[in-house]
């Protein structure tokens, strides 16, 4: 029995760590800097969100994304991601352009800001369909029209 708490332990932190692993490299965590969550998320949410980061980590299910007319809401899955994944809170004024990218079969807007260009970050399609109509209203700059 004393043998299996080692086993047990390293089961239980070896996905702990890769998840704040990936938040650290994915760029989560400076988009978090950048843009920290201010207030409640708006109620009408988009669940089980897809978006990527730095063209490979995928976050496919595990995002929860909201907007409104302030600007774009985006947390990590409760419980499972949410530990090591501040929400973020990006102002549509902060947003410098948004591009529609092709890959393979998938449609991907990538979303640059001003005080973290450098985090390559985007929204799958369907996800990004969930908060358009905001973007579009609140003028922002890019290839997002379907």
């Amino acid at each position: 029995m004393a043998d299996a708490v080692p086993i047990v332990l390293l089961a239980l932190l070896v996905p702990v760590g890769t998840i704040v692993l990936i938040s650290r490299l994915s760029g989560w965590q400076r988009l978090a800097e950048h843009y920290p969550a201010r207030g409640e998320m708006p109620r009408r949410r988009k669940r089980m969100g897809y978006g990527v980061f730095r063209g490979w980590i995928g976050y496919n299910g595990g995002l929860v994304v909201a907007a409104d007319g302030e600007g774009l809401h985006v947390a990590a899955m409760p419980v499972l991601l949410s530990f090591c994944h501040p929400r973020i809170f990006i102002p549509w004024s902060d947003v410098r352009e948004i591009r529609r990218r092709r890959h393979l079969w998938q449609t991907f807007y990538e979303i640059e800001t001003l005080r973290a260009p450098e985090v390559a970050f985007a929204l799958r399609g369907g996800t990004f369909a969930f908060v358009r109509d905001h973007v579009s209203r609140a003028g922002v700059a890019g290839d997002y029209q379907e």
